[in-house]
């Protein structure tokens, strides 16, 4: 499976134009302490991805300088919240939310047991409604074994940095750098089963019918509409899932052929 992360909101044309460009799913985010409207996921935009077709998966923000200050207080306070935002958003009980380890603060880098009691913490606040995951960044100051053996996690996300890799188990998201597309700035995600077969569970993207393909051509062709895709938006035409009709036209009269 092919994904993305973004920190920017999405609307459910451009979420039907990243599943048109081969995306399976997309992870968005929720705040420490409270959620961002601009950036922040909300339950219009979980209805956008989830109606254009891509699952989806959340994960914490992390904070900026001086990094995480990491305790089992820190620990319980953002997992409640996370679990807490993860929920008003409408997001499934049951699936993946991502504690981003990523940037913890230096003087921290020898006193392992204080980082571990934080994720751990974290891990039992989200535990009570969702599935806890973990994104391994940089400056996490972990080992392959601690990682494994230490942490409450079952579910390993892969950053872009160099980091190491989890004993016995691996990676079952691993993140790449992309770019930018459709007018936002993206990292590519590929999903497959850890070594011990695990893979993450999000909430699942609504299966489109295609039937509903056909009966929309069925009724353009009976318009007698040879314009545009831009000229169809100006009729009023009874089509279900016109716009993501419209963005995947292209391919899905391909594969009718």
């Amino acid at each position: 499976m092919n994904g993305l992360d973004c920190n920017t909101k999405l609307s459910y044309l451009t979420a039907c134009k990243f599943k048109a460009s081969g995306f399976d799913f997309a992870i968005r985010y929720v705040g420490r302490y409270t959620m961002n409207t601009s950036i922040d996921i909300d339950k219009t935009e979980k209805d956008n991805i989830l109606n254009a077709g891509l699952d989806l998966g959340l994960v914490q923000h992390c904070p900026g300088k001086p990094g995480i200050i990491p305790s089992k207080e820190l620990g319980r306070e953002w997992g409640a919240n996370a679990r807490k935002f993860a929920d008003q958003s409408g997001y499934e009980h049951g699936k993946i939310v991502y504690l981003d380890l990523e940037d913890v603060n230096s003087a921290y880098r020898n006193k392992q047991d204080i980082i571990l009691e934080y994720c751990n913490a974290w891990y039992e606040e989200v535990s009570k409604m969702f599935t806890p995951g973990i994104y391994i960044g940089f400056n996490n100051y972990m080992t392959s074994d601690q990682l494994y053996y230490d942490l409450n996690f079952k579910d390993y996300w892969e950053s872009l940095s160099r980091v190491p890799d989890v004993s016995i188990r691996g990676y079952s998201m691993r993140q790449y750098p992309y770019g930018t597309l459709h007018g936002i700035q993206i990292d590519k995600n590929t999903v497959e089963p850890d070594r011990l077969g695990r893979t993450p569970c999000f909430m699942k993207g609504k299966e489109i019918d295609t039937t509903e393909f056909d009966n929309a051509l069925e009724v353009i062709k009976k318009a007698g509409i040879t314009n545009s895709p831009d000229y169809w938006k100006t009729k009023s035409l009874d089509v279900k899932y016109l716009d993501n009709l419209i963005i995947n036209m292209s391919n899905y009269i391909g594969r009718k052929k």
